[in-house]
């Protein structure tokens, strides 16, 4: 072949390929492109690929460069999918005792809560945390762990990045918990610590470990008035209060941090909440992460964040 016609060719064929790259990194630019949607003195927020082209996605957890989460979107019924945050999100195989909240991960176990298969002593079928295989968008090899006691409810599990500390959502003692587990050397869940014991008409979603010893959570604690007080006497003839019934109020972030090997009181997380709910907050990084909120659109969504 002639140098004069070959040259041409070859240089067509680079600036094609060149047109061509150029073209997809732009399509993954604005792919991963994040949109500035509110900013305060110590926090910006930012649309997702989620939060523009879904709704009512909760409860994300980190996997593979992208996010493991939970939705109703357009469906009665919460699933689990991925998403990249550049395409559509893909759907989950989740075993049929799934039912809500969010997923944890660690190497390929998978941590979801699910309907347990026994009835408690009131006849009733209580929530419990399940461990799988997670493999190809796959989940299987289901088991509930061992510490699920029938006649209480557990959910909302979360695992630490090394793989280590758990911690999750309990009922036991009818209040709610949130309470830390440990591995041991026989690699079996075994619990270390009450993190926080709240009162019975509170809820507490999500609680999310930042270290060990910084936990998040979601909840109405400490909000509203007072409407009802119930009172007993006590075997000492003296009136004590037995439970006070308040009304519910917006779903904050709350942080709780242990000093000296002690919990102490949970604190609002002002820098993330707002007059809306706020659902909860994961970390990638020491000031980034997502935040579930029903901020905008009248729907929960998953948007990213960045602390000042």
């Amino acid at each position: 072949m002639p140098i004069g016609i070959f040259k041409p060719c070859k240089l067509l064929q680079m600036r094609i390929l060149l047109f061509i790259t150029l073209t997809l990194c732009s399509y993954y630019s604005k792919a991963q492109e994040r949109f500035l949607i509110q900013e305060t003195d110590s926090i910006r927020l930012f649309e997702t690929y989620l939060s523009n082209n879904s709704k009512a996605n909760v409860f994300p957890y980190l996997y593979n460069k992208g996010l493991i989460y939970v939705s109703n979107n357009k469906t009665k019924y919460h699933h689990l999918y991925y998403s990249n945050l550049q395409s559509k999100p893909q759907k989950i195989t989740i075993d049929s005792r799934f039912r809500f909240g969010s997923v944890s991960l660690f190497n390929n176990e998978i941590y979801f809560t699910g309907i347990s298969k026994k009835m408690d002593k009131r006849g009733y079928y209580n929530f419990a945390i399940y461990k799988g295989n997670f493999k190809n968008f796959k989940i299987s090899k289901v088991k509930k762990l061992p510490f699920c006691n029938n006649n209480f409810s557990y959910s909302d599990p979360f695992i630490s990045p090394d793989g280590n500390q758990l911690v999750l959502v309990s009922n036991e003692r009818e209040l709610v918990h949130i309470i830390e587990f440990v591995r041991n050397k026989n690699n079996e869940w075994v619990q270390k610590s009450v993190v926080f014991i709240s009162h019975p008409n509170f809820d507490i979603f999500n609680p999310t470990i930042f270290d060990k010893n910084t936990i998040y959570f979601s909840s109405n604690i400490f909000d509203g008035k007072i409407n009802e007080i119930n009172y007993i006497v006590n075997e000492r003839g003296e009136i004590e209060v037995e439970r006070a019934y308040r009304e519910e109020g917006d779903f904050n972030i709350y942080k709780i941090i242990r000093i000296n090997g002690k919990w102490g009181i949970p604190q609002k997380a002002n820098k993330f909440n707002s007059e809306f709910d706020e659902l909860g907050v994961l970390f990638n990084a020491k000031k980034s992460g997502y935040l579930t909120s029903f901020r905008f659109n009248s729907t929960d969504n998953i948007y990213y964040f960045e602390l000042k």
